[in-house]
């Protein structure tokens, strides 16, 4: 089984957001950002966000905020990409769909959507703040994140 390291010799993120410890059988990998091409940069990202979900869902005691991701055709396209959004938000974008088609008032109002999940963004927030406190490594897996992504945007996206 190979363990993920980024960024110069830190540990697999994922062994370190689950609290897993490495046995003799483990292969660990090091790669450095930097060399990455852009689709192993998109990759890592990937890999990095599901760890870092994972681990969330597992924590946050509340199924209402957990990350779920999946392949969307976006609006215009009919490439999927991959978007990720908490189930509370994906509920109240299609109760606000089915409050449009239902009234058909004209127009859809879902840029108001974000006022209407203040109340789970905060709980949300408040339990990333609380898994950063408790966990390095779940706070390294978020900094790795970041690193990932830039380096991604530095290659031309």
């Amino acid at each position: 089984m190979k363990k993920l390291t980024l960024i110069l010799s830190l540990i697999a993120v994922s062994q370190l957001a689950f609290g897993q410890t490495a046995d003799e059988s483990d292969i660990e990998e090091i790669i450095i950002i930097g060399e990455l091409s852009r689709s192993a940069v998109r990759s890592q990202i990937i890999r990095v966000e599901n760890d870092i979900y994972d681990f969330y869902n597992a924590n946050n005691g509340n199924e209402k905020l957990d990350i779920v991701c999946r392949e969307v055709a976006l609006t215009g396209t009919r490439i999927p990409q991959r978007v990720c959004e908490t189930v509370f938000l994906t509920e109240a974008r299609n109760r606000e769909m089915r409050q449009f088609i239902h009234e058909f008032s004209g127009v859809a109002e879902l840029q108001s959507l974000e006022a209407n999940v203040q109340k789970e963004m905060d709980e949300m927030n408040a339990v990333y703040v609380e898994l950063i406190k408790k966990n390095a490594s779940f706070s390294e897996a978020l900094l790795i994140l970041e690193d990932l992504k830039a380096h991604l945007e530095e290659l031309g996206g």
